[in-house]
């Protein structure tokens, strides 16, 4: 059987570790970074196992909460394990499928875009996952689309990273092409076993830029905490 067939190279590294591969890597390309080789055992660690950014981000979790971009589902797990309502929504098929074989009762397969019809009290995007915005201007669309998934009263939790410091040189200047797009739109390519995917964006926040954007779209905005690499969780309210 051709990889094509079986989807992503995420998708066709996390269905070998799921089978028995666990020293599977997937390499991670981008143009803003040398590439990065990355165990695949990454995507499906406990929450022992996960930063402390996350953990919190999961004690603060209330009522039905819709974990977006949720992988391999370790987020979701852990919240349905405890009984919470969570639902797990994923673009990639392969990934949704192996999510239910984990046991995950909620499972939904598509784009959050696309995405209508329910409302949560929380909605959750760790492992940077308001990178699903792409772009400045998919961040301002992304915000607008999540006031409509958002009962009275509900949040956004999230955590990204300010990638200023790619820029940052030996005697602490700042080495930055304020002509070009902003500095953390990153294009990615994944591969694994030879298969690489096509190019896509993946937007990395400031928490600056985020809290100018979230107001913007009528969301009260929290810096909860900062992590040791210019990383932060946040948490947006929204306003009625």
């Amino acid at each position: 059987m051709g990889y094509e067939r079986l989807g992503s190279p995420l998708e066709m590294a996390c269905s070998d570790f799921f089978n028995g591969e666990i020293n599977a890597i997937i390499t991670i390309h981008s143009d803003k970074a040398d590439k990065e080789e990355i165990p695949v055992s990454y995507f499906f660690r406990s929450y022992e196992d996960m930063p402390e950014i996350e953990k919190l981000a999961l004690s603060m979790c209330q009522g039905e909460v819709l974990d977006i971009g949720a992988g391999l589902g370790a987020h979701s797990i852990w919240l349905q394990e405890r009984g919470i309502d969570v639902s797990s929504l994923e673009i990639q098929e392969g990934l949704v499928a192996l999510m239910r074989k984990r046991g995950l009762d909620k499972v939904y397969a598509g784009d959050v875009f696309e995405f209508y019809g329910q409302k949560f009290d929380t909605l959750l995007l760790l492992m940077n996952g308001i990178g699903i915005a792409s772009d400045l201007a998919g961040l301002e669309r992304f915000l607008a689309h999540a006031r409509s998934l958002l009962k009275k009263g509900g949040k956004i939790l999230l955590d990204s990273s300010d990638l200023l410091y790619l820029y940052q040189e030996g005697d602490g200047s700042l080495l930055l092409d304020l002509s070009e797009e902003y500095y953390g739109e990153v294009e990615y390519e994944f591969e694994y076993n030879g298969i690489r995917s096509k190019p896509f964006k993946w937007l990395f926040i400031d928490f600056g830029n985020l809290d100018y954007y979230a107001r913007k779209a009528g969301f009260e905005v929290g810096l909860i905490t900062e992590g040791s690499h210019f990383d932060y969780l946040a948490c947006l309210s929204m306003i009625s």
